[in-house]
């Protein structure tokens, strides 16, 4: 039965009770920690990784200046230090007065977070915006030419001719859309105030260009840490993931460990302090044992020897009355035997003396005559 039980004491003792506790707690330490871990790894990739493609659309004025032009605000969708790749999109009707501009500039300049767009009032009072912008205020300039592709006059005849039900339907429009590259790999330096607010594009052909539609498009290129992330996606978020995870548990027990040792070293001086009084007091109760060692003399029988023919004196105490009592009814009986054969043995002692060194004097006749008045009253009792 012993044998059957030992795994189950085993599996129930104390030490492997806390084995389970420590796994339970580091696996569910670690749960959490891998849950910041992918917490942290999306808020970084937002934060590190910027926005791919930026797109603005630009509302075109006319009539407030010799050239059509247009602000729209970026608000802080570029960031600093990132290459960057601006390109112009137009859309415009292949109509006669563009046919005719033949090339024409695009003028795109980007402007700083604090650019304020000026107003003037007209004498109409007619609110109009100008496009008054001062250098200092100009963070990125680019001119770049464009022009509508060139077609023959037959090409144009037969491709409207082939594409009439498409033009009937509206399913196509005789209009085009030019690309116009105004800047590559464009970056902006460190600080908020480097990094542009807005953006202005401005049409250098008079009043006469028309236009569908105008948008100004910004693309990152991307390099490094931010392309590798970018373009692998799933291979980054489990390297920087695990990163972060291996990162937080060893901060992790390196802060249990550092808590661990504070408290362990309070509790040992704690736990000295406690051994150091108690060694402190059973060294006085070792030296107040010791001291009470020796026997109590006034706890112990004591016999005084005496003058003369006296008996001696025997001192008894008096804490326990029962073995007191019994010892001196024992004292008492044996004393008169005691004393009877010390008096016979002086007795005999003084009688040869007398005897042998005091005959015919007084002091050896009353020596015998004390001697037979001893016998005769010994006698008598």
């Amino acid at each position: 039965m012993d044998l059957i039980l030992t795994p189950v004491r085993v599996a129930t003792s104390k030490p492997a009770r806390q084995t389970y506790l420590n796994t339970v707690l580091f696996m569910i330490t670690s749960t959490i920690l891998l849950g910041l871990a992918v917490f942290a790894y999306i808020l970084f990739y937002l934060n590190y990784v910027p926005q791919i493609g930026i797109e603005r659309v630009i509302h075109l004025q006319y009539g407030d200046g010799p050239n059509p032009y247009g602000i729209a605000a970026l608000d802080s969708s570029l960031v600093s230090q990132q290459p960057y790749d601006i390109i112009v999109s137009l859309n415009v009707p292949r109509s006669p007065p563009n046919l005719a501009q033949g090339n024409f500039m695009l003028s795109l300049s980007l402007l700083p977070p604090t650019y304020k767009p000026t107003l003037s009032v007209s004498s109409t009072s007619i609110i109009k915006r100008t496009n008054t912008v001062s250098p200092e205020e100009v963070l990125f300039y680019s001119r770049r030419p464009a022009i509508l592709t060139y077609t023959s006059r037959l090409v144009s005849l037969s491709e409207r001719l082939l594409s009439l039900p498409l033009y009937i339907l509206r399913l196509r429009q005789e209009s085009e859309v030019l690309h116009v590259p105004m800047t590559e790999s464009q970056s902006f330096s460190k600080g908020w105030k480097n990094v542009p607010g807005f953006v202005m594009l401005e049409l250098q052909t008079g009043q006469e260009v028309q236009v569908y539609d105008a948008r100004v498009l910004f693309t990152a290129r991307f390099g490094g840490i931010r392309w590798l992330m970018y373009n692998h996606r799933i291979l980054s978020f489990l390297i920087f993931t695990s990163a972060f995870w291996f990162s937080e548990i060893l901060f992790t027990l390196l802060g249990w460990l550092t808590i661990r040792y504070i408290f362990s070293s309070k509790t040992e001086v704690k736990t000295e302090l406690v051994k150091s009084e108690e060694t402190d007091a059973s060294q006085v109760k070792a030296e107040g044992e010791e001291e009470t060692d020796e026997p109590d003399l006034s706890d112990t029988p004591r016999t005084f020897p005496t003058y003369g023919r006296q008996p001696p004196l025997r001192y008894v105490p008096k804490v326990k009355e029962e073995e007191s009592e019994e010892f001196i009814m024992d004292e008492t009986a044996i004393q008169p035997l005691a004393a009877e054969a010390d008096d016979e043995d002086e007795d005999m002692e003084a009688y040869r003396g007398g005897k042998d060194s005091g005959v015919g004097t007084s002091f050896s006749e009353g020596g015998e005559r004390s001697g037979l008045a001893r016998r005769r009253s010994r006698g008598g009792k």
